[in-house]
């Protein structure tokens, strides 16, 4: 018999302003991953641990308003509701 194994809720992948730029960072975290950074290399950061995680990518853009999310997770189709 195979063992049960629990869905761990793997964390979003988030691109957030800072004052010097943009950085990298896990949802719920207070720690960056990568910071300093232009936006699209905060972008492709972002986007290379959130494949590794299959997690949700989201971007914010100065205004700090989301401007895009992409998912990398198993998403079902049709979705539920």
């Amino acid at each position: 018999m195979r063992p049960i194994r629990k869905k761990t809720k793997r964390p979003n992948v988030w691109v957030v302003t800072r004052r010097n730029g943009f950085a990298v960072k896990y949802e719920g975290y207070r720690r960056i991953i990568a910071g300093g950074l232009t936006q699209r290399a905060a972008v492709r950061i972002a986007r290379t641990v959130a494949r590794e995680f299959g997690s949700e990518l989201l971007v914010q853009g100065e205004s700090g308003q989301i401007r895009f999310r992409d998912s990398h997770g198993s998403d079902p189709f049709p979705p539920k509701g």
